[in-house]
């Protein structure tokens, strides 16, 4: 299978907005398969944490971070999306975390303003901001369902203290009003196998989802060499025995996967 790697511009664009939408990263082929898996994946459910929004809404989170040989690893360890993550970094990388976020139909809950390296930096020790998000729909995301949204360009802004909201950590809403006048809002719609890159200082937020369909996606993060947390913490970064791209077709499942 050819490998999916990014242009200059593409790589320029994820510089000057930090975000980046690649549609069909994914095959409808490939995507299929992760749909049967994580939907019918009762360990998901099982090791899911509830995370409340500021008004009491839960939204599930699966989180996980050594990597192994079952399906979500084939794409965590994926050539593609390593090689992404590399390219958008312009380093090396090892992986930090995989989670499948569920936002069920008329409860999933809301994901506040926040900046991931607003709790990373403080929970993890990461000195420098070389952090990648890359996530992919697993099903689609609408502005109805509760998509992503961000502020365009707002990771140049820097890091901004972060505060609970409900069991989250949401970005110091001083800081975030002044930016929505300042930068494009951008409601990020997705169809399965879109992927978006987001660099780890981008202001970012997903509404609850009030409508009849779940949104799923699955999202891996990828640190910097440059990066790696300088202190001891419950983060352990683990190398990347990388894959060739063809792992996820080729997967079967089997008792240990």
């Amino acid at each position: 299978m050819d490998l999916k790697a990014l242009t200059y511009e593409q790589q320029q664009d994820f510089l000057d907005n930090g975000f980046l939408i690649i549609r069909n990263y994914y095959s409808e082929t490939e995507i299929d398969k992760l749909q049967k898996k994580a939907f019918n994946d009762d360990n998901l459910y099982k090791n899911a944490w509830d995370k409340t929004d500021a008004s009491g809404t839960i939204s599930k989170v699966s989180l996980w971070q050594e990597l192994g040989n079952d399906l979500y690893s084939m794409f965590s360890r994926g050539r593609r999306l390593v090689d992404a993550a590399t390219d958008l970094l312009d380093e090396q990388v090892l992986h930090t975390t995989t989670k499948i976020m569920i936002k069920e139909p008329f409860v999933g809950g809301a994901w506040e303003w926040h900046q991931d390296y607003g709790y990373w930096a403080t929970d993890n020790y990461h000195l420098y901001p070389r952090l990648v998000s890359c996530m992919i729909a697993i099903n689609e995301a609408t502005e109805e369902n509760g998509c992503l949204e961000v502020l365009k360009g707002s990771h140049h802004i820097g890091r901004i203290n972060h505060l609970k909201a409900g069991d989250q950590k949401g970005a110091d809403m001083t800081f975030v009003e002044e930016a929505l006048k300042h930068h494009e809002l951008v409601k990020v719609e997705l169809k399965p196998g879109d992927t978006l890159f987001f660099h780890c200082n981008l202001l970012h937020k997903s509404n609850q989802n009030k409508s009849k369909h779940p949104r799923w996606a699955m999202i891996a993060a990828y640190c910097a060499q440059s990066a790696l947390p300088f202190k001891d913490n419950e983060l352990k970064v683990y190398p990347l025995n990388v894959v060739n791209d063809d792992a996820i077709l080729n997967w079967k499942e089997t008792l240990n996967a």
